[in-house]
């Protein structure tokens, strides 16, 4: 009888341990992926804002020159010979567009897998960067627009324009030129463009600096794990 109690104790406690020890590695196994999903995260977010500050520098790059292009019209407008003054009133059509890598954040916030990131100072500041300052690159594309718009309908009420090599431009200069020169309300318009664009310059360029702040923490917060 001892014998078999025995032996009912040793397969009791064998069953237990067993229990015990698969729990211990499944435990285990889901901490590892966890982990391995946390750092994936880190490759993806890093690689996606890598790619927009690349974006927006280049976008940077154009508007700068547009910004260039319009102080020289407010402040030299009268000095413009006729052939710069058509090119000039064509580039100033242009927008600022940019499209941020969104797909990779919101397929990890989607799934769940953002929120294997440990280290909830840095989720917090993914969040805010994707979720509020990001929001700047659409605020301000949508007021570029608005002033390039607005001017545009200025010239369709005002001038005759043709077609130019990017957007349009004055068709009858010899009429026209004169009459561009002095005109306040157009000049107007070339102020309120120049505001919206030092904006974006502005703003921009300080949201380069956050996403390059963040990159950088999540770069090196990867770099452990590969050490």
């Amino acid at each position: 009888m001892k014998n078999i109690l025995a032996r009912g104790g040793i397969e009791f406690l064998a069953v237990l341990l067993g229990i015990t020890g698969s729990l211990g590695i499944d435990d285990w196994s889901s901490s590892r992926n966890d982990i391995i999903e946390e750092f994936s995260a880190y490759s993806r977010l890093s690689k996606a804002m890598e790619q927009d500050i690349e974006n927006i520098e280049k976008e940077l790059l154009k508007n700068d020159k547009m910004v260039q292009i319009i102080n020289h019209m407010i402040n030299d407008i009268s000095e413009i010979d006729a052939d710069s003054l058509t090119l000039y009133i064509d580039q100033t059509q242009s927008y600022v567009t940019v499209m941020p890598q969104f797909s990779d954040y919101e397929a990890l916030k989607s799934t769940g897998k953002l929120y294997k990131i440990s280290d909830f100072d840095l989720l917090q500041k993914i969040i805010d960067l994707y979720d509020n300052k990001y929001g700047e690159i659409d605020r301000l594309m949508v007021e570029d627009k608005r002033a390039i718009f607005m001017q545009d309908e200025f010239f369709i009420q005002n001038y005759a324009m043709k077609p130019a090599k990017e957007w349009t431009t004055l068709k009858d200069l010899k009429a026209d030129l004169t009459r561009i020169k002095s005109d306040k309300t157009y000049m107007n318009y070339l102020v309120f463009m120049f505001k919206v664009k030092m904006q974006v310059n502005d703003r921009w360029t300080k949201l380069i600096d956050d996403i390059k702040l963040v990159k950088r923490e999540i770069d090196l917060t990867n770099q452990k794990n590969t050490i």
